[in-house]
């Protein structure tokens, strides 16, 4: 999918994405400004957003990822270029807790978010290469 001006993409699921799922040109972001990516989940995947690296014309970008499920296998969720200024924040990386049944019935959610046991995750987990 290519969009060439202002885009909205809701309640999409994509699965075993090499490259390019989305291009804004792409989450590829190959223009300048903020692309922020929201409540979306990913799973099986290299990279969730890229600021190209080596486009003829270079800006300083900037993404924010809010409410992001990711799903292993998976390499990074962001790549940046910090000789351009590019910033990538990341909000409300999310690891729920739920007691499963067999019965059909829907799971009771114990929890949410790093707890040491289960969801093992801090901040320092987050590392920007």
């Amino acid at each position: 999918m290519h969009c060439d001006g202002s885009c909205t993409l809701r309640n999409v699921w994509w699965l075993d994405v090499g490259e390019d799922a989305a291009t804004f040109r792409m989450f590829q972001h190959n223009g300048g400004g903020t692309l922020t990516i929201q409540n979306f989940q990913v799973q099986n995947f290299d990279k969730l957003y890229r600021s190209c690296g080596n486009c003829s014309t270079q800006y300083k970008r900037t993404v924010v990822i809010n409410n992001i499920r990711a799903t292993s296998p998976g390499s990074s969720l962001a790549g940046i270029n910090n000789n351009y200024g590019d910033t990538a924040t990341f909000r409300n990386i999310i690891c729920d807790r739920y007691t499963g049944n067999s019965s059909g019935n829907e799971p009771t959610k114990t929890g949410s978010g790093p707890d040491g046991t289960y969801c093992k995750y801090s901040a320092s987990d987050i590392t920007y290469n």
